[in-house]
C-alpha cells in the first residue's frame, strides 16, 4: 500500500511535467522559427516530424513493454526524449530542429502509453481514477506553462527549456531504473507474440482507435484553431483567452470524469455534450457565448482520452502496454491526419464550417460507444 501511495504521488508530478513540456512544444515552435528564421512550411514541418516520430514508433515500444515490462521500456522512452531534447538544445539550423523532433516523439508517445499502463495496472479497480486524475494535473501543466514561458523566455530564445526537459526526462529514467518491482515483465508477456498485431484484428480496438482518431482530431481543431476562427468572426484578440478557457475547463472535466465508476456508459454522453458545444460555438452571437460554448467542448472532450485508455486496458487486460500503445498511436494519426487536411479545407472554406464538421464527427463517435456499450450490456446479461 505505501509503495502504491508513493508511486501514484510519482506519476501525478510525472504526469504534470509532461503536461508543462506538451505545452511547451506547441509555444516553443514560434520562439524556434524566430530565433532561427523558419518559414511556414518549415515551421509544419517541424510539428509533423513530432507526430510523425509518435505514428511510428509507438506500436514498436508497446511490443517491448509486451515482452520487456513496462518499467523497462518507460526506460527506455524516457531516455530517447531525452536525447531528442537535447538534440534541440544544441541545435543551430532548422533541419537539425526538426530531427530533434522526430526523436522527441518516437520517445515521448511511446514514453506516454507505458506510463498510463503503469498507472492502469498498478491501480486496478481504481485505474479510471487514476488515469483521469493524471490527465488533470497534465492539464494543470498545460495551462501554466505558456505563461511562465512567456515571463522568463524571450520571443526568440528556446534552449533554456529543452535543456530543462533534457534533465527532466533523464530524471524520469533514473526514477524507473529504480523503481523495480513496478511494470516487470511476466513471463506470458514475454512468450506472448505480436501482442500489437493480435489487438489490431479486435473489432473493440479497432473502433477504440477510430474514437480515439476523432476525438483528437475534433479536439485539434479547437485548440489549434480556434484563434482562426475568432479571427474571422473580428474578436480575435480574444483567441488565447478562449483557449486558456478550454484548458481549464479540461481540468475540472477530468476530475469529474475520475469520479465516474462506469465510463462505457458515460463516453456517448462525453461526445453528444462537445457535440452540442460545437454546434453552438457556430450559432451563438457574441464573444462571451462563444467562449462558454468553447468551455463546454473543454468539459466534455476531458475525460475522454483517460476514459478510453482505461477502457482498452480493461477489455484487454493481457496486453495492456500494446493497447495502449495502440491508444497513444490512434492520438498520433489523428493529430497527423486532421491537421494538414484541416489546413487544405480552411483554404478553400471558412473556419465556422469546421465546427460544424466537427459536430457531426463527435456525433458519429458518440453512436460507436453508445452501441459499444450496448454490446457489453448484452454479453453480460447473456453471461448471467
Amino acid at each position: 500500500m505505501l509503495k502504491r501511495k508513493h508511486f501514484n504521488r510519482a506519476s501525478i508530478l510525472i504526469f504534470a511535467l509532461m503536461g508543462c513540456f506538451f505545452a511547451a512544444n506547441q509555444n516553443l515552435v514560434n520562439n524556434i522559427s524566430v530565433s532561427l528564421g523558419a518559414n511556414q512550411t518549415q515551421m509544419g514541418n517541424m510539428i509533423s516530424a513530432l507526430y510523425f516520430g509518435c505514428v511510428i514508433a509507438v506500436l514498436f515500444f508497446g511490443e517491448l513493454a509486451q515482452r520487456k515490462g513496462k518499467r523497462f521500456a518507460a526506460i527506455i522512452t524516457a531516455g530517447i526524449v531525452s536525447t531528442g531534447a537535447l538534440i534541440i538544445t544544441l541545435s543551430n539550423s532548422i533541419p537539425a530542429v526538426t530531427a530533434g523532433f522526430f526523436v522527441y516523439g518516437i520517445g515521448s508517445a511511446g514514453y506516454e502509453s507505458c506510463a498510463m499502463a503503469l498507472v492502469a495496472e498498478h491501480n486496478g479497480k481504481n485505474a479510471n481514477r487514476s488515469l483521469n486524475l493524471t490527465q488533470a494535473v497534465f492539464s494543470v501543466g498545460a495551462v501554466i506553462t505558456p505563461i511562465l514561458l512567456s515571463l522568463v523566455l524571450k520571443q526568440d530564445e528556446f534552449r533554456p527549456a529543452y535543456a530543462i526537459i533534457t534533465c527532466c526526462y533523464l530524471s524520469f529514467a533514473l526514477y524507473w531504473l529504480f523503481m523495480r518491482g513496478i511494470g516487470e515483465a511476466q513471463p506470458q508477456e514475454q512468450q506472448q507474440g505480436a501482442a500489437i498485431l493480435h489487438l489490431a484484428k479486435s473489432p473493440y480496438m479497432l473502433l477504440y482507435m477510430l474514437v480515439m482518431i476523432i476525438f483528437v482530431g475534433s479536439e485539434t481543431a479547437v485548440t489549434y484553431w480556434i484563434g482562426s476562427y475568432f479571427t474571422g468572426q473580428g474578436i480575435g484578440q480574444l483567441g488565447a483567452f478562449a483557449l486558456s478557457a478550454y484548458w481549464f475547463a479540461s481540468i475540472f472535466g477530468r476530475v469529474l470524469g475520475s469520479l465516474v465508476k462506469t465510463p462505457s456508459l458515460m463516453m456517448p454522453y462525453y461526445f453528444s455534450l462537445a457535440a452540442l458545444g460545437c454546434l453552438l460555438l457556430t450559432l451563438l452571437p457574441g464573444a462571451a457565448l462563444k467562449i462558454a460554448a468553447v468551455v463546454l467542448v473543454g468539459l466534455a472532450f476531458a475525460p475522454v482520452y483517460g476514459s478510453v485508455a482505461f477502457l482498452a486496458a480493461e477489455r484487454f487486460p493481457e496486453a495492456s502496454a500494446a493497447s495502449l500503445s495502440l491508444v497513444v498511436f490512434s492520438s498520433g494519426v489523428g493529430g497527423m491526419v486532421f491537421q494538414p487536411a484541416i489546413s487544405h479545407f480552411l483554404t478553400i472554406g471558412e473556419p465556422r464550417s469546421l465546427y460544424v464538421i466537427i459536430t457531426v464527427l463527435s456525433f458519429c463517435a458518440a453512436l460507436i460507444m453508445a452501441q459499444m456499450h450496448r454490446l457489453d450490456k448484452k454479453r453480460g446479461a447473456n453471461a448471467q
